[in-house]
């Protein structure tokens, strides 16, 4: 068959491809990383490249997501752009996202490795283990010695699966179509590689790591360990992974660390996964002093109510507009997000990662612009952008080629448009439905709940007074959220040192209940109702 050879820039990687291949297909058999939130469906405008060589007219969609004069300077969609001949593309790579490996921990006592049948090998000094969260967006490592369950060393990186879509349900769909394959290798060889550079600064070895403790929602720990992701294709999403799996390092693929044993943290249901049960392991809520939620914000909100009578769980498809996918001016937690702002002397102010320009605004950036403008009046209650030519903030809404914009940054291009807090209350209305009907099914009302913790990277960065602000959570709450971190990651470190914490971990999951919010008589009236700010 014949075949077309295209180059990509700046990495020089070179690969046949047939023609008329897109861009994005062609980066993805590179192993060229592009940013394609929305999986390659042309939604998201962010695989953007510049290509040379025989290519495919510019479409309707580039045009769109793009605006005419970006494509005629030969901006296209690597989605989009199907490449005819031999070709040279240039890609822009992410930046390096900031990922929170910090959490929250009740303590965990230590068993000996021995009392598991490890041993250490005989003139090495070190014996030890690895806690894995493997997140949609990120994912962080610890290095754990396994004698005292003390971290060691930590870090991180942009999940290597982002190319194939910001959220697990594109990310199953690509699986369905291309092979669970693609999604499984890279994220081992991820772990792989990730767990080696954490051992080089201990002057460690490959085989002194023997276990690695892996949490993560059902997607994840599924491609991990490549299990089928069929079930979470439609509902009722029943033969979904959510049992604990023990399998070698080797056996999964890894090609360096042969000695170790990897254990996933089990399930709950089909969407709320071990991350949540890992989350409950680190966090050890006691209702004795009254009820306790455990919220984890992303782009797939997982909750869990956790009372005297027992524990009660949903997840809410929130989107991935709280990770800063989905938004024109979005992006995700790198240097140079806008990540937080704040009304000071009549006008805007904002602060960014890293103290860099402004090139972007991340999730939590968003959500705090979004309730600056609502206590500013720009915005109203049902979420429309009102300009005012006689006021410093309503002068920046204009109006973009029929569709309302604020200008958060006109030097940066920064803006937040109509479109993006429609995204914002769609996620927002997500996440309060959820909770509103946990409340509902146990008789409880908001001002019962003494304490909700939030879990995750984005509500580490998130204020409590702005989910409160945007009706996200009941105003009540804006005093008694506490924010925990990665709580998987420690879950999942906890796991690891402790098989009485293992025990725990599928005690829970087997004993919490799942309220099927889609299939809830209340679900759709309650949903519209949150969807509006508060006024």
């Amino acid at each position: 068959m014949e075949e077309i050879e295209v180059r990509f820039e700046p990495e020089g990687v070179t690969v046949r491809v047939a023609p008329g291949t897109t861009a994005h297909a062609a980066a993805l058999a590179a192993g060229v990383a592009m940013d394609a939130p929305c999986g390659g469906l042309g939604r998201c405008g962010r695989c953007v490249v510049q290509a040379e060589g025989t290519l495919t007219p510019p479409t309707v969609d580039e045009v769109t997501l793009l605006g005419p004069a970006q494509v005629a300077r030969g901006v296209r969609l690597g989605c989009r752009v199907r490449l005819l001949g031999d070709a040279v593309v240039s890609v822009v790579a992410p930046g390096s996202i900031r990922v929170v490996g910090e959490g929250f921990s009740a303590g965990v006592e230590v068993e000996h490795p021995s009392d598991r049948g490890i041993d250490p090998i005989d003139g090495r000094p070190y014996l030890l283990g690895g806690a894995v969260d493997i997140g949609t967006t990120t994912i962080a490592v610890s290095i754990v010695d396994l004698e005292n369950g003390d971290e060691l060393v930590r870090g991180g990186a942009l999940n290597v699966q982002y190319p194939w879509g910001a959220d697990v349900m594109t990310r199953v769909t690509m699986a369905m179509h291309e092979g669970g394959e693609i999604l499984h290798r890279p994220l081992v060889q991820q772990v792989e590689r990730i767990v080696l550079a954490l051992l080089e600064p201990l002057d460690a070895l490959p085989e002194d790591m023997r276990e690695i403790a892996v949490a993560g929602n059902t997607t994840m720990t599924g491609s991990f360990v490549d299990a089928d992701l069929a079930p979470l294709a439609s509902a009722p999403y029943e033969g979904a992974m959510i049992d604990p799996v023990y399998i070698s390092a080797e056996r999964l693929g890894m090609e360096h660390l042969m000695q170790a044993t990897c254990y996933t943290l089990p399930g709950i249901s089909a969407f709320v996964g071990g991350d949540i049960v890992a989350g409950l392991l680190a966090t050890a809520p006691d209702p004795a002093a009254g009820p306790v939620l455990l919220l984890d914000l992303g782009t797939n909100g997982e909750l869990v109510l956790v009372t005297a009578e027992g524990m009660l769980a949903a997840s809410a498809a929130a989107g991935p507009a709280l990770e800063g996918a989905g938004i024109e001016s979005g992006m995700r937690a790198e240097p140079g997000a806008i990540e937080r702002v704040w009304l000071e002397d009549g006008d805007i102010r904002i602060a960014t990662i890293g103290g860099f320009q402004p090139v972007g605004i991340c999730g939590s950036g968003a959500l705090d612009l979004v309730a600056v403008l609502l206590a500013s009046g720009v915005l109203d209650p049902s979420g429309r952008l009102h300009g005012d030519p006689d006021d410093p903030i309503g002068r920046r809404v204009v109006e973009r080629d029929e569709l309302r914009a604020f200008v958060v940054d006109a030097d940066a291009g920064i803006v937040i448009t109509q479109k993006d807090v429609r995204q914002i209350q769609l996620a927002k209305g997500a996440i309060r439905t959820a909770i509103d009907l946990l409340l509902a099914e146990t008789g409880l009302a908001p001002g019962d709940i003494r304490e909700v913790l939030v879990a995750g990277g984005f509500g580490l960065h998130v204020d409590g007074r702005t989910l409160a602000g945007l009706g996200m959570v009941p105003e009540e709450w804006a005093e008694r959220l506490t924010f925990v971190g990665n709580t998987s990651k420690e879950g999942a470190r906890i796991a690891l040192v402790s098989s009485a914490a293992r025990r725990r971990a599928e005690q829970i999951a087997g004993t919490v209940r799942t309220l099927e919010l889609a299939s809830h008589p209340e679900f759709q009236r309650r949903y519209i109702a949150s969807l509006d700010f508060p006024a």
